[in-house]
């Protein structure tokens, strides 16, 4: 058999797979099939299991969720044998869909799906591009600024339009979920298009699978050439180089070789540089050089207009008091926010219903609590043990210490204006004989929440997690 006619020839996996799409094709509506299964893709077929890709965690789930059955069903036929199904995620770039594609596209069809450069390597085969692509979803113009993060978008905006230049490092910093991976890849995809050279973006995780691998197969110089022979580095999560110490010993050489070459660094983590625990202390001094900007959670008229932007990339008809609704109590990240959506837009789909307030009440009733909902004072003691990072028990002790005394105010006082408890009620959950202590806590935090900014924060994240 000729070379040309051997290159064409299915893989067993390859072959499986296309046989399980045509069943596919044939038992989905067209617009179900091209949202939620032409993205996914085989993995592996081995040890009696098929791995099978989605491309986030999110579609992921909830192709595990509501269709594991349908594979479950027709690939045993198909393999002659009992299979175990396997959904794990793969985030390695899909190809960017056809304009003739009846369904709406995941991604906007008006961002330029990039093409890697890959660097050459010793042994003659290409590397790996999946980590030297920005995500084509992730542009500036299809990030959504608020008071909560224009300031780091103007920063990322900044280094892209003039790298190495300007900030050097750029350090993002916020809970997960917020946007910072995100800006990272607007940037790489910005500065793709300025310089025309190539970018080495990749999380922590990959950045020291590689290292790994390199170390074991004897290329560590190849390793180097491809993290710093290259036009920007972004790096995102890198608190998870905590406790990796050759990993991160590599990094520090990497991170000062492209900065005494003015090679723009961009970095992201879920906490400060100052709060890395674990990592070097002339790593995190050197993540201070240039730009920290945190990313804080989106104020309400950002998470409506996020929502907003999502369904109109998305082609979904969201009613405006939908999207109200949707964001008044999906407040901890733009994740969960977009998740929530999607849900819901699935499940109006499969319905064949419009998206209405009552749907979205039974649909995401795990996040939208009933109409006329108080959190309990028990509710309350929990969240606020956790975020002064007490146990129920300290906090309802006769302890008078500031560390216990100050979180039990706070907790008397939501108890009073979330939960809307008598003062003798109260009293009796934080084992007091009378409610005389009550009013004084009360008093009290009234008087710190104009003056402390501490309580005043506390109170602020607090009644996000509590209020309905």
């Amino acid at each position: 058999m000729d070379a040309p006619t051997s290159a064409k020839m299915l893989t067993p996996l390859d072959d499986l797979w296309s046989r399980i799409d045509s069943i596919l094709r044939a038992r989905l509506r067209q617009d179900l099939y091209e949202r939620w299964f032409s993205p996914l893709r085989p993995i592996a077929l081995g040890d009696g299991r098929l791995q099978i890709g989605a491309p986030d965690r999110f579609h992921r789930d909830f192709v595990e969720d509501h269709y594991r059955s349908l594979f479950e069903d027709c690939v045993p036929s198909l393999v002659g044998e009992r299979i175990r199904i396997v959904f794990a995620v793969d985030d390695a770039p899909r190809p960017m869909p056809s304009p003739s594609a009846a369904a709406p596209a995941l991604t906007p069809s008006s961002t330029p799906a990039l093409t890697p450069v890959p660097l050459p390597r010793t042994d003659g085969g290409p590397i790996d591009p999946r980590d030297s692509r920005p995500n084509p979803r992730y542009a500036f113009d299809t990030f959504v600024v608020g008071a909560s993060n224009h300031f780091a978008f103007a920063a990322a905006q900044a280094v892209a339009a003039n790298p190495g230049r300007t900030w050097n490092p750029l350090f993002l910093h916020g809970d997960s979920g917020l946007g910072k991976t995100h800006l990272l890849h607007a940037v790489a995809h910005a500065i793709l298009e300025k310089s025309g050279g190539r970018v080495a973006i990749v999380s922590s995780e990959r950045y020291t699978n590689d290292f790994v691998a390199a170390l074991s197969k004897g290329t560590m110089d190849e390793f180097r050439r491809k993290y710093r022979e290259c036009s920007a580095l972004l790096v995102d999560d890198v608190q998870f180089l905590a406790g990796k110490d050759k990993t991160a010993e590599e990094f520090f050489h990497t991170f000062n070789e492209l900065h005494d070459h003015h090679v723009q660094i961009v970095l992201s983590s879920d906490r400060s540089p100052k709060e890395l625990k674990g990592l070097d202390e002339r790593l995190c001094s050197r993540f201070e050089w240039g730009m920290r900007v945190q990313i804080e959670a989106p104020e309400f008229e950002t998470r409506a207009a996020i929502l907003k932007k999502k369904a109109d990339v998305e082609t979904i008809d969201l009613p405006d008091e939908v999207t109200q609704l949707l964001a008044q109590h999906i407040r901890s990240n733009v994740r969960e926010l977009e998740g929530a959506l999607m849900r819901l837009a699935a499940f109006a789909s499969l319905k064949s219903e419009p998206i209405t307030i009552q749907l979205a009440r039974d649909v995401l009733s795990d996040v939208i609590p009933p109409e006329g909902y108080r959190p309990s004072i028990e509710r309350i003691q929990e969240e606020v043990a956790g975020y002064y990072g007490l146990t129920v028990a300290k906090l309802t002790s006769a302890s008078r210490e500031q560390k216990i005394a100050l979180p039990r105010q706070v907790a008397m006082w939501l108890c009073r204006e979330l939960a809307k408890e008598t003062l003798q009620s109260i009293a009796e959950k934080f084992n007091k004989k009378d409610h005389t202590t009550v009013i004084s806590a009360i008093e009290r935090v009234n008087t710190l929440r104009e003056t402390d900014e501490g309580v005043k924060g506390a109170l602020r994240a607090l009644t996000s997690k509590l209020a309905p």
